[in-house]
């Protein structure tokens, strides 16, 4: 399989080098989708019959019935014309037919064939999966009975829906065909059975069988996981209850939702069947139950139990990481291909085996969504593939993928490091909204460009598994969004979010500084204008030319967003503002700020020095005048020629912005 798309991947890049070659012939140059080589028969009977119809019963799945051609080999490897045998049929709707007795010699060579298909064939091979090989029942009874229905009860969550297709081989790996058996069904609706009536020698082979699935089963159930084992109760009253809904209690956010399966054992690590009790219920709905009252011995044994969830919950509950973005292709071509196996094969050991999801955006950072663009595929298992053919504009846009890994893949970095939690928003309105966009408008520099995960907890400290909320969207990408509208009690819960971020910002952030906090105005006027240029004005030397980010708070503490203030500006490039007219109440509230510097503004002030305080006039007269001019009569050489900055406090000790005086300058 891997091995036809790489064929498919190179000649694409081939097609695309060559504009001018013509489309749809079916030269080998051309040639985009081949199977693998079959050799189904020898030339020891009447002859080689490598039929496309033998061909596709013994090989389901692996021969499209309509091939664009075929091509013929020796199995020494020789060509057809060189061996000259008369070869009776040699083409896509037949295959291949060599008849001993139209050959001089008496015998034709052995040969093997293999056919073109279409592209859709390749990528509609890669995009299914089969399930592992069931092998349920054997016929010392009345037959081997590997029903679906049978299958599907006693292996939940193993078997897709609807099944595309069957596949049956005995339990030695004989094909189905070859025994002789007369089969009674062999579909994907009933699932299989042999009866041992039907057979001449009374007695079936014992199969085992397979089913082939979309996709998207397969990638949803790649990545399953168990919980730990939960012990709640002991038999001493009446009987052993391990039941999810004392065990979800008991242990918030520790089972998933919805649990595929069920899995119990004695305290001593026995099986549930070995002990011989007579179990009440044991099931993923109820959990499970053993009563003494319905014991021989009066009293069941001490059981312990534990749940399989799906992927999702083991992404959440798992350490994970993700792998770098990938961006090996463009659409220049007949699309963007960032298939996982070519995507692994050029990155040798930097994206895993088996990821748990897939993350995409365009090489410019937009989302999936926002494109437009009808996308063939895009999950953990393909990868992603965008095809020209299927744009109404004629073209896909430029993407780029990532894969999130489990967390033993993840190189060693140093300690990541995680973000305060966050609460912008309540419930009070539509929901609980705790958009990444959002929170990084308002806590500026807070937050890591690419978040490697996200934690959700209520304000309260519960799980947000607990809660039974039904979650809009959770993760590291988007942030956090709860609606009223989609929970049964008609509201979510109040939820407060954090980011894990790589090392580079965690070290990054720590190693830069913060400016004191200035509160060069207040609300008294149009509104509060702490501005950045005012600011470098009113305090040189205090400031960093380019800061990484700005805080914003009130001077009583509050944060800006608590206020519930419309402002108009808050960023590190302007600083910010907050205008009277545009408040319902009127007027803003005082606000204070500061700003993030790098690490090289930091370690600046540790070389300069302040000069004493002086307090050459009191506000006897027409106000309190401490004016550089006079202050460097009074005082000469005790200041230097440019200071980069001022402090003022009353000469009780109390800073300038507390007395609320008027300052001029």
């Amino acid at each position: 399989m891997g091995r036809v798309l790489v064929t498919l991947v190179a000649l694409l890049l081939l097609e695309i080098s060559q504009p001018g070659s013509a489309t749809g012939s079916h030269d080998v140059a051309s040639a985009v989708c081949w199977t693998q080589w079959f050799n189904r028969d020898d030339p020891s009977g009447s002859g080689d019959w490598e039929t496309l119809a033998d061909l596709c019963r013994e090989y389901p799945g692996e021969v499209c019935h309509n091939p664009l051609q075929i091509q013929i080999k020796t199995v020494s490897g020789g060509s057809m014309d060189s061996t000259g045998d008369r070869i009776h049929a040699a083409d896509t709707t037949t295959g291949l037919v060599c008849k001993n007795t139209e050959q001089e010699r008496g015998l034709c060579s052995d040969y093997m064939v293999r056919f073109q298909c279409p592209d859709s064939f390749c990528i509609d091979r890669e995009f299914t999966c089969w399930t592992t090989w069931f092998n349920r029942d054997d016929p010392s009874g009345l037959g081997d009975w590997e029903t679906v229905t049978d299958l599907c009860r006693e292996n939940p969550g193993q078997i897709c829906q609807d099944p595309i297709e069957i596949q049956v081989k005995t339990t030695s790996g004989a094909s189905m065909d070859s025994t002789g058996d007369v089969i009674f069904v062999a579909n994907t609706n009933s699932g299989f059975v042999c009866r041992n009536a039907d057979q001449e020698s009374g007695t079936c082979e014992d199969y085992t069988v397979r089913f082939k699935c979309p996709i998207s089963f397969c990638v949803n159930n790649d990545a399953i996981c168990w919980t730990p084992w939960f012990n709640r109760d002991d038999p001493n009253g009446s009987g052993d209850w391990e039941t999810l809904t004392e065990l979800k209690k008991q242990n918030l956010g520790k089972i998933c939702d919805s649990p595929l399966q069920i899995e119990v054992q004695t305290t001593s690590g026995d099986s549930m069947d070995s002990t011989g009790d007579t179990i009440d219920v044991a099931d993923v709905h109820t959990g499970f139950v053993c009563k003494n009252s319905e014991q021989t011995s009066g009293k069941c044994q001490d059981y312990e139990v534990r749940f399989q969830c799906p992927n999702s919950y083991c992404i959440t509950t798992e350490s994970t990481c993700w792998t770098n973005w990938f961006n090996r292709d463009d659409p220049s071509g007949t699309g963007d291909w960032e298939t996982f196996e070519e995507l692994s094969d050029e990155n040798r050991g930097k994206i895993c085996s088996s990821p748990f999801e897939i993350q995409v955006q365009t090489t410019s950072g937009l989302s999936v969504a926002s494109t437009g663009d009808t996308i063939y595929a895009a999950n953990a298992r393909i990868g992603f593939v965008c095809k020209n053919s299927d744009q109404t504009s004629g073209k896909c846009q430029d993407y780029t993928v990532r894969f999130r890994c489990p967390d033993s893949f993840c190189p060693d970095t140093g300690p990541n490091c995680w973000t305060h939690w966050f609460d912008r928003d309540d419930p009070s309105g539509n929901g609980d909204s705790e958009m990444l966009a959002d929170l990084r408008r308002e806590h500026p520099g807070q937050i890591c460009d690419s978040p490697l995960q996200i934690q959700v907890k209520t304000t309260s400290g519960d799980s947000m598994e607990s809660t039974g909320d039904r979650i809009d969207v959770a993760d590291a990408t988007s942030g956090f969004a709860c609606e009223n509208a989609d929970q049964d009690s008609g509201k979510c819960q109040d939820y407060t979010v954090r980011f894990q971020c790589p090392n580079s910002f965690c070290t990054t952030a720590s190693s830069n500084c913060w400016s004191k906090w200035f509160d060069r105005d207040d609300p008294g006027g149009t509104g509060d204008w702490e501005t950045l240029t005012e600011l470098c004005k009113e305090k040189p030397g205090e400031i960093c030319t380019n800061p990484l980010s700005i805080q914003v708070k009130t001077v009583s503490g509050n944060s800006m967003e608590s206020t519930g203030d419309t402002i108009d500006v808050a960023d590190k490039t302007t600083g910010f503002v907050c205008k009277n007219s545009d408040q319902t109440s009127g007027i803003c509230q005082d606000y204070t700020v500061r700003f993030q510097c790098p690490e090289s503004f930091c370690s600046q002030p540790s070389s300069n020095c302040w000069s004493k305080w002086f307090d050459r006039d009191d506000p006897g007269g027409t106000g309190d005048w401490e004016t550089l001019t006079e202050l460097r009569k009074e005082k000469p050489g005790e200041i230097c020629t440019n200071p980069l900055g001022i402090q003022v406090k009353t000469v009780s000790g109390n800073s300038m912005e507390s007395t609320g005086d008027t300052i001029d300058v």
